[in-house]
């Protein structure tokens, strides 16, 4: 009687005791998964999914050169029917909503149980799409900002709106408080986030889709 081959896995992810807990986790005996392979930089992606050709991707979205959707959308490119699997601590109903728009297989949260993990990856192996039923709301994600930032709800608005351009006065005008309210707001973000300057303020939201 013959075996039934091994899912090949592909691990795209920047952290490596993650990586390595996990290379663990999915290698118990009887597991219907093999990782092939471990990949720690976006722009090695492509050139390592050619030489392995694993079956299924599993991704993090907060990647060093780009994010991990934008790298998926570019192995999609060039290999259409290989299936991604975004495992990400985001449970952002933005991230949820491009991932599934740009044709990914799958989209899970880092704290699942390994038995579910591998169950997804048996079925988008076997041809279905694996999505949160209920994807999170603005409710839910400002939790998680004031749970591992600190920033409040006002600051999290306030990020929002100078990705908008709007300046400190407008913001003002927009919330109905003060200037200096909001120039206090300002200074308390950049303490929170460890930055200062406004260019690192943009590239923080844009990496988390604030």
């Amino acid at each position: 009687m013959t075996d039934t081959p091994k899912i090949r896995i592909l691990l795209v992810d920047d952290h490596v005791l993650f990586n390595d807990g996990l290379v663990l986790q999915l290698s118990y005996e009887g597991s219907p998964v093999e990782v092939v392979g471990q990949v720690f930089r976006a722009d090695d992606v492509l050139h390592t999914v050619q030489r392995l050709s694993p079956q299924v991707v599993l991704m993090d979205i907060n990647l060093p050169q780009q994010t991990g959707i934008e790298c998926a959308q570019m192995l999609l490119h060039h290999f259409p029917a290989l299936h991604i699997v975004m495992l990400t601590m985001y449970n952002y109903r933005k991230f949820i909503d491009e991932c599934r728009a740009l044709g990914v297989s799958g989209y899970m949260l880092k704290h699942e149980r390994i038995e579910t993990i591998v169950e997804t990856i048996q079925r988008v192996w076997a041809g279905e799409r694996v999505f949160p039923d209920e994807p999170s709301g603005h409710q839910h994600e400002t939790n998680w900002f004031v749970r591992e930032f600190g920033l409040t709800p006002t600051e999290i608005k306030i990020i929002g709106l100078i990705r908008q351009g709007l300046s400190s006065q407008q913001i003002a005008g927009q919330l109905f408080v003060s200037f200096e309210t909001v120039r206090s707001h300002r200074k308390n973000i950049y303490r929170k986030l460890n930055i200062d300057h406004v260019a690192k303020l943009l590239d923080f939201a844009n990496e988390h889709g604030i």
